[in-house]
């Protein structure tokens, strides 16, 4: 069933659009950096920031940290929201629904397939940014400049050699993973509730969105670790390049993203076995 959902998958435009799209903004960063301003200093998380021509390294953080709060969740969203809702906007899931393959079959492979895609496009902005940062820069060691202790002169709060800078954005990109399951569980949720993908998907990103905006207000600062997207779990990833890293918020985040990601992904469960098969 996986199989035969791949298939489908590979075959429409819109998920080598996402991903042509995941490739298509480092390229344009890179080029946007290297011609104007590379010796500059390009600010990454709240600590730290990194000069682009020292190192190809920094471009895949450079990257992270421009499409974290919308381009990475929107992709999730989109192959989210498009799993199940997109069949029943093309009339075909109903057809499914009465073969013989269980419902619960059938969304953990839609699920499975959808979150493959999701991951791909991760991975496609991490990994076109880091040739694009090499090929532009070099493969240098990645400094890391110390903002709270700046001057006239760039301290360096951490240099990692190549190998280490490479294991650290492995680690910095399951983390960014991390904090967007709860996305797409929502996404693919909503995905069991309308026909429309689009609407899925905007519903998916509005989570992402009113959880930010409510961790921003500080009547409701306790609330704010326990919200499926803050800041801090946003930016939590470039704890991985400082030295010692900086970790310490991540039991927390994958506690949080795992009770919301079980939560979505049981009601959509229970949504689709009870659904009307007329969708």
């Amino acid at each position: 069933m996986i199989a035969v959902e791949t298939i489908k998958q590979v075959r429409r435009p819109l998920g080598w659009t996402v991903l042509g799209l995941m490739a298509a903004v480092p390229i344009v960063l890179t080029v946007v950096i290297g011609l104007t301003e590379p010796a500059l200093p390009e600010r990454v998380g709240d600590f730290g920031s990194i000069v682009t021509d020292q190192s190809g390294l920094a471009m895949p953080l450079i990257v992270l940290n421009a499409m974290v709060l919308f381009l990475l969740p929107l992709a999730v969203a989109i192959f989210a929201g498009q799993a199940v809702a997109g069949e029943a906007g093309w009339g075909s899931l109903r057809y499914l629904c009465l073969g013989p393959i269980s419902r619960t079959r059938l969304l953990v492979a839609k699920g499975t397939v959808a979150a493959a895609y999701a991951g791909a496009a991760l991975l496609t902005a991490v990994v076109v940014s880091l040739l694009c940062g090499v090929v532009a820069f070099g493969w240098r060691p990645l400094t890391i400049v110390d903002l709270e202790r700046t001057t006239a002169f760039w301290v360096a709060g951490a240099t990692f050699a190549p190998a280490t800078a490479l294991q650290q954005l492995a680690i910095a990109t399951a983390i960014v993973a991390l904090s967007l399951t709860s996305t797409f569980a929502f996404g693919l949720l909503l995905s069991t509730s309308t026909r429309s993908a689009f609407a899925a998907a905007a519903g998916a990103v509005g989570l992402g969105i009113v959880s930010r905006a409510l961790d921003n207000i500080p009547d409701l600062s306790a609330l704010g670790p326990w919200l499926p997207m803050t800041d801090a779990g946003t930016t939590l990833w470039t704890g991985a390049f400082t030295s010692p890293a900086t970790l310490g918020g991540l039991p927390q985040l994958a506690a949080v993203q795992a009770a919301y990601t079980a939560v979505f992904l049981l009601a959509a469960w229970w949504r689709f076995r009870r659904g009307d098969v007329l969708w």
